[in-house]
């Protein structure tokens, strides 16, 4: 009799309803964020727009350009927009930036600023100019038919 006494308790244990586990994406605790508007369009060519704004005061937009290379399949992006949202201080902070060839450039009243020229490079600049060719190509500058820049020797120093 105890046996089945047991054996009883243990059924109506295991039928009883168990903890359900919360599996919803969204944190609890955390405010839900809505979204009071979005947009995307593009075209064939590669050239898009997309912007959203929430409603915990985060909003981004972005225009994209896409320019054909000489090759199919070849060309590059130009990217520019901006976004904004409130920090956890709860200031709100904006970036403008642009993408491009040149890389990520951000532009911010909150970020740092890049250092003036060291002295010790504009001397290295001045010293050995061979060594930033490069940086001179953009400014049409002369180069030979593989890119090169094409240097003078004037007397003590060479120069592009």
């Amino acid at each position: 009799m105890k046996l089945f006494v047991a054996c009883c308790l243990l059924a109506m244990a295991s039928a009883a309803p168990q903890l359900i586990q919360n599996t919803s994406p969204i944190n609890i605790g955390q405010p839900q964020v809505r979204i009071l508007s979005e947009r995307f369009e593009n075209d064939d060519s590669g050239n898009y727009e997309f912007s959203y704004e929430q409603d915990n005061g985060q909003r981004m937009e972005e225009i994209g350009r896409f320019q054909p290379g000489p090759e199919p399949e070849t060309g590059s992006l130009s990217q520019q927009g901006s976004y904004e949202y409130v920090g956890d201080d709860g200031n709100t902070y904006q970036v403008s930036y642009v993408a491009d060839v040149n890389g990520f450039q951000p532009q911010g009243n909150h970020l740092p600023v890049a250092p003036q020229q060291i002295e010790a490079y504009a001397q290295l600049r001045a010293d050995f100019p061979q060594l930033f060719w490069a940086e001179g190509l953009s400014a049409g500058r002369q180069v030979d038919e593989f890119g090169q820049p094409i240097f003078e020797n004037r007397g003590d120093r060479i120069t592009r």
